[in-house]
């Protein structure tokens, strides 16, 4: 026990450090300044750079492109004086860690170089922040979609929800034709507005169709009818329809159609594709948990359904989904990684752990550019899946 206790706060200092290293990239490496005094002045560089992009802000007059060639009164740089996409053409060609390196004033590389000269460890920095936000975002947007449909199914059952027929084929048939109208006949508008746009379509399609249905449907006596909702068959045909579709073929041919890479419609495909993972573990859970005494008790007492799901048998049902979500943040980065590797999905000027380990394929003697990424990737998936164990 205590030998597992050990790995498992490694698993977390592991993560917490890599965390520390996303959230605090460009102030670890860059190739501006902290902060500088120019001609009595104190600036920030980098500060500036993010109060420019957030609007807060106007930028430094005149524009400084290349700080190496200012002469500051001082100035104290990042670790990594070095930007994760800026090339240094007098250490290019893969130079090695322990070559001769021309650097000049600056640092060394101190994990080499790639062919255009682009710093190794800056690019360990930059493919941090990329694997956790992907990470992160995809668990976020599995968990949402699978507590929804997972905490349904297993709660309710298939007799519990009881509604008119109008409205369990209004919503159906209609959201259905909707979304089918918007992806086939707005599939122009969607690569040149972009995957938040698209998305905002196909959700207002789904509602706009779907409520439309129901009220002339709710027009026909026939389906004025009570009738319950099968959830939990409609959960589970779903669950087993995307767990029998290779999900990385999916996610390949989504990405392969879509005209401008983006790094958020990689957490979001990535996060769709996941749902069914967090979907089971949790129907699982709450088909014995709605049995417990609690909960019918609160049933007696006159408490309404959903809040019964949401505020008593939900947080009741965490365990299995932190274990889930552990083994999702690993499987996360490494499919986004996969895709860097492949080129797919995210965009050229991004650099990642995928896209350093693809370098090294082009030229296999350029050891550091395959160790360094391959070790980094290797330890966060195996920390995210030593923290999802069960003790």
């Amino acid at each position: 026990m205590k030998h597992r206790n050990k790995w498992h706060t490694l698993a977390i200092w592991w993560l917490a450090a890599l965390a520390t290293v996303a959230v605090f990239a460009d102030f670890l490496a860059n190739d501006r300044p902290l902060i500088t005094s120019m001609e009595g002045e104190i600036r920030y560089p980098v500060l500036n750079e993010y109060g420019v992009s957030l609007g807060w802000v106007k930028p430094y007059t005149p524009t400084i492109r290349n700080w190496y060639k200012q002469e500051p009164d001082w100035a104290i740089w990042p670790p990594v004086p070095y930007a994760a996409g800026a090339s240094d053409l007098k250490n290019s060609n893969f130079r090695s860690p322990f070559a001769a390196q021309e650097t000049g004033n600056r640092a060394r590389h101190y994990l080499g170089t790639d062919k255009l000269g682009k710093d190794t460890l800056a690019g360990l920095i930059a493919g941090s922040r990329v694997a956790i936000f992907v990470g992160v975002g995809a668990v976020l947007i599995s968990l949402l979609i699978g507590l929804l449909l997972g905490g349904t199914a297993g709660f309710f059952g298939d007799h519990t929800l009881r509604n008119t027929r109008a409205h369990w084929w209004g919503w159906s048939v209609g959201g259905l034709l909707g979304v089918t109208y918007a992806v086939i006949s707005l599939i122009p508008f969607f690569r040149a507005a972009g995957a938040w746009s698209a998305g905002l379509i196909i959700i207002s399609s789904f509602i706009a169709g779907g409520w439309c249905c129901a009220k002339i449907l709710g027009r026909i006596p026939p389906f004025k009818k009570p009738a319950s909702f099968p959830a939990d068959s409609v959960v589970l045909q779903g669950v087993e329809l995307f767990a029998n579709i290779p999900g990385l073929v999916i996610l390949i041919a989504l990405l392969a159609i879509i005209n401008r890479p983006s790094i958020w419609v990689v957490v979001v495909v990535i996060g769709v594709l996941r749902w069914p993972y967090v979907a089971r573990f949790l129907r699982a859970e709450l088909l014995r948990i709605r049995q417990l005494p609690y909960i019918e008790a609160a049933r007696v007492s006159g408490i309404g359904r959903w809040r019964i799901l949401f505020a008593h048998a939900l947080p009741n049902a965490l365990g299995p989904l932190i274990i889930v979500s552990c083994f999702g943040l690993g499987a996360a980065i490494l499919l986004e990684a996969f895709l860097s590797f492949l080129g797919i999905g995210i965009p050229a000027d991004k650099v990642t752990w995928g896209s350093l380990l693809r370098q090294s394929r082009s030229h296999p003697s350029a050891w550091w550019l395959a160790v360094f990424p391959g070790t980094m990737l290797t330890l966060t998936v195996l920390a995210a899946n030593l923290l999802g164990e069960r003790d």
